[in-house]
């Protein structure tokens, strides 16, 4: 059983997507947009974290609510502009047995491949924005989410919670000392 950290209505409600986008095609989305941009924001810890209280309500118990509060006011409007930017793709186009089609509808016609490039972009600054709001609010309370600091050493598959949400095509600079520092937090 899959684990949502946001529905497909709320996404559809908070967002200009239309009501009447498949919801096979959002649930993948939302799916993909947590574990790939979501948990490298906030690392394995907290993430796996908040997946285990989601599925008993234990979220919104008093003694979890630093957890709710990441989850509703910081993680949730991160995670639906990834969404939206993983969706411009699979709503462009269609795998079907023979071939790649575009999708197309009576009352529209398909966007170009450096349109589709533009709105994705669009959605993924503004998830970048908000990524980088969460992992400020991250470092202000660190002390609120234990497992934010805590590294497994001997663990390949723990992610390390990022330090910086925003991304670039390429880069050529020397790594700056600063970088290479995991949590410059110093308690």
């Amino acid at each position: 059983m899959s684990i949502y950290l946001i529905s497909e209505q709320a996404i559809k409600d908070n967002t200009i997507l239309n009501e009447n986008v498949d919801p096979k095609l959002i649930a993948p989305a939302i799916l993909e947009s947590q574990d790939i941009h979501i948990q490298s924001l906030i690392g394995s810890g907290i993430y796996n974290k908040i997946l285990s209280l989601i599925p008993s309500g234990a979220i919104s118990l008093p003694a979890n609510i630093n957890y709710k509060t990441l989850l509703d006011s910081y993680l949730q409007p991160t995670l639906k502009y990834y969404v939206l930017s993983e969706l411009v793709l699979p709503m462009t186009i269609k795998l079907m047995n023979k071939s790649v089609s575009t999708r197309s509808a009576e009352n529209s016609s398909p966007i170009s491949i450096d349109d589709m490039a533009l709105v994705t972009e669009s959605f993924k600054n503004k998830a970048e924005w908000y990524g980088q709001r969460m992992i400020n609010y991250l470092k202000d309370n660190y002390t609120l989410f234990p497992e934010y600091l805590t590294i497994i050493q001997s663990a390949y598959s723990t992610i390390i919670p990022k330090q910086n949400s925003y991304t670039c095509g390429m880069f050529l600079d020397n790594v700056d000392e600063k970088c290479k520092m995991i949590f410059p937090i110093q308690p």
